[in-house]
């Protein structure tokens, strides 16, 4: 498994604002405590969180967010919240 860069930051294709603009996204391993909170959702709604819970952007503004940037978020939590799949032969 290679190793995850401890921060990311995506820069929005479109900008949102609500009350304030966000153009970018910031992100880093989530701590014990997202975690708890995270684990609460499932789904979409998990990623949508996910990424509110960690960058600190509002969630109404979250869902506003293109689904391509939510998809690149997403990704780079999940790749601290899961397990890689096993993949090819296995030894049983």
């Amino acid at each position: 498994m290679s190793e995850l860069s401890d921060n990311l930051t995506i820069t929005l294709r479109k900008p949102v604002t609500l009350g304030e603009t966000f153009t970018e996204m910031r992100l880093a391993e989530p701590t014990g405590a997202q975690m708890l909170e995270i684990d609460k959702y499932r789904g979409v709604e998990a990623d949508l969180m996910s990424l509110a819970i960690v960058s600190g952007i509002p969630l109404p503004a979250v869902k506003m967010i293109g689904a391509r940037d939510i998809r690149a978020g997403s990704r780079y939590l999940a790749s601290f919240l899961f397990d890689d799949p096993k993949t090819g032969d296995s030894d049983t």
